[in-house]
This record gives C-alpha cells, structure tokens and sequence, in this order.
C-alpha cells in the first residue's frame, strides 16, 4: 500500500529519518523500478540558511515548498542534473526532504538502460544518479507522492541505531547552518553516496 500524504505532513528532521528503508518506486511504461532509499538530508524552511526557502523567499522554483507536506519539489543543478525532494510540514511551512540516493531493488535493467552503467552499486548513489536511473525530471514537479507514475511504499523498518546523522553535503555557503547533522544514511550501505 502507499504511503500516504500524511505521513510528509511532519517536521522535515522525522520524515528524513523515516524515510531511510522507504521504498521509492517508479513505473514506467516497460514496468517498475524500485528503490530503497539509504540517505537524506532534512531542510528546516525560512530558519535555515541551506534552504530555498530560507528567510521566507518565494520563487518559481521553489514555490511548491510552500504547500501542504505530499508532494514532489524537483529541481535542476548544473543545467544537467535533477534532484528530487519532497516537501513535508503543514501549508506555508516550507520545509523539503532531499533524498541523495537509493539502493536498486528491482526494475536494475531498466535503470541500466537510462543510466548506462553496468555497476548495479552506481545506479543510484547520488542525488543525480538516482533521478537520472528512475527519469525523473522536472514533470514531477508538484505532483502528489501518491501519483501513479512517482509514490512511496513501506518498504524495510531501518533501526535508529542503523541510522546515522551527519552534516550535510554541499553547503557551505549556509554560514553556522553547515553544521546541522540534518544528513542521514543508513550504517554501512554501500549505496551512500559518500562516507
């Protein structure tokens, strides 16, 4: 069964945790792939300088931030990449999980296929890796995670002692806020994206 819209409609910080073990999965016209996510990382909204949202801005990007926790904020880095997040809290409270890469659990040919790789290990251990393996692009903006092209199942219970937090990736722009350990991976899966 589906995760429903309910579940993101928490703190980004819970939902992050929860998600490691989740299931990602994404259908495509020739069938299904299915990814366990292994890490995130958590954004906290106007209060955090990391954030797009950070000091309550509103742009065409990140606008979906601003509505009820459920849906999809997609976004494209580098002019090449996308990176798939998922915004969670109530309406007007802008937080997003990041998801940074996935453990391929079926559908591995068809994320072959898009991602020209043989090494199943570097199908999804990375943020672009991950949406380039599952095609996901801008489309999926705003869509609700219980669409039927993009959703959530249960998947596998992670144990908090499996859990690891530390700080986020890629941030150090965002002054004292660098040094949240609002980044989380599951304890020694080689999927991570980095150690």
């Amino acid at each position: 069964m589906k995760i429903k819209s309910e579940f993101f409609q928490r703190s980004a910080v819970e939902v992050a945790r929860d998600l490691l073990g989740r299931y990602l999965v994404r259908k495509f016209p020739e069938g299904r792939a299915i990814v366990k996510i292994v890490e995130t990382e958590a954004y906290l909204g106007i209060e955090d300088p990391a954030s797009h949202s950070y000091r309550g801005r509103i742009t065409s990007r990140n606008k979906v931030m601003y509505r009820e926790g459920g849906v999809f904020y997609v976004y494209k880095i580098y002019g090449m990449y996308y990176c798939l997040n998922v915004v969670t809290n109530l309406e007007r409270i802008p937080e997003a999980v990041f998801i940074r890469s996935g453990e391929p659990v079926s559908g591995i040919e068809l994320m072959r296929k898009r991602r020209e790789v043989k090494e199943v290990r570097k199908l999804c251990n990375g943020p672009g890796r991950l949406t380039q393996a599952l095609g996901i692009d801008l489309n999926f903006y705003g869509r609700k995670v219980t669409g039927k092209e993009l959703y959530f199942l249960p998947g596998e219970k992670v144990k908090r002692e499996e859990i690891v937090s530390t700080l986020r990736v890629n941030i150090d722009y965002a002054g004292e806020a660098k040094n949240f350990p609002l980044r989380f991976y599951i304890r020694d899966n080689i999927f991570v994206s980095r150690k």
